[in-house]
């Protein structure tokens, strides 16, 4: 009798234990909010690649609903539409985003910080001065490449036109292309770009980090990507938990670069070859709150004495700025 009541109390037991784990799995199920989130291919969808990774095992609170772009315009129909929820866009596109949708856009963190740099063909440049009397090969014209590289100059006293000059190509892989036949000895180039260009040629060299020349005229951060939100959605989730496993993917994927770049390469974000080489150099980092606010306003402002146009217009104020609840 009292072996067939043990038998009965065991059965009991695993019974309600397996009830009881269903419904706690429903109830995660159900809990979890949807995000409808977006990162573009390159660096700035290199710090939510574990976060997107979790989710999907179920070891993250939010659903990611991710997509992976090639280009901003995407990102921004879709949030101005409210087809998106977050994204991880370029710092000044999100000011220009705040602007456009008269303030539904905040920014809560960054993603990564400079990424730009001077690639040589050769040994003759070591310093912004000994880019006197030459032109400088770049990608993007009226984009924030030429602000900052011109603002940086300027800085050491050197004029555009005068003392150097742009040669501009449509999009950064025609300058690495120019720049491996030859065809031009510098040039001004992105993550992952100079690490690919590195790998084609054992000519090249990387002979300016830009990130350092920006830290010798500015206490304050060069801002490369940023984590962005419709203030409409981050009202209804707990945006603080969000910027947790964020920040924790972002240090994750500074941390284990062999693991973020395959799955870099999972999520089609970036080659993963080229990634393990390229994510020590694209200054993955993490920043929020009243820090985010102070340097991102100062780099803006910045950017906007140069071209008022790359911020949107103005610099955004402090609601810009998603501070915790």
């Amino acid at each position: 009798m009292k072996n067939k009541f043990l038998i009965f109390t065991v059965v009991f037991a695993l019974i309600f234990g397996l009830t009881a784990c269903s419904k706690i799995e429903e109830e995660q199920d159900v809990q979890r909010p949807l995000v409808r989130y977006a990162v573009m291919t390159g660096p700035t969808g290199v710090g939510s690649v574990h976060f997107i990774e979790n989710s999907k095992n179920g070891q993250s609170a939010f659903e990611i609903e991710e997509s992976v772009v090639g280009t901003p315009d995407e990102i921004v129909s879709s949030l101005v539409s409210g087809n998106l929820d977050m994204a991880v866009v370029p710092a000044n596109l999100a000011s220009v985003l705040y602007n456009k949708t008269d303030g539904k856009i905040q920014v809560l963190a960054t993603n990564n910080l400079g990424v730009l740099y001077i690639v040589e063909m050769g040994e003759e440049i070591h310093s912004l001065e000994d880019l006197k009397g030459k032109v400088v090969m770049s990608s993007g014209k009226g984009a924030t490449p030429e602000t900052v590289f011109t603002y940086l100059m300027e800085g050491n006293g050197l004029q555009r036109g005068v003392d150097w000059d742009f040669d501009f190509k449509t999009e950064a892989t025609e300058a690495a292309q120019n720049l491996l036949s030859g065809k031009h000895t510098i040039a001004l180039l992105p993550e992952p770009m100079v690490t690919a260009v590195l790998a084609q040629s054992e000519h090249a060299r990387v002979a300016i980090d830009l990130q350092e020349e920006w830290s010798k005229l500015n206490a304050s951060a060069q801002i490369t990507g940023v984590l962005v939100g419709r203030r409409e959605f981050i009202e209804t989730i707990d945006a603080d938990a969000f910027l947790k496993e964020f920040e924790s993917s972002v240090k994750e994927a500074e941390a284990d670069v062999k693991k973020t770049s395959e799955l870099l390469g999972k999520y089609n974000i970036m080659n993963p070859d080229i990634a393990e080489t390229a994510i020590p150099n694209m200054n993955l980092h993490y920043m929020d709150g009243q820090d985010l606010k102070i340097s991102m306003t100062e780099y803006l402002q910045i950017l906007s004495e140069a071209n008022s146009q790359s911020v949107g217009g103005n610099v955004p104020g402090e609601d810009f700025f998603y501070l915790g609840k």
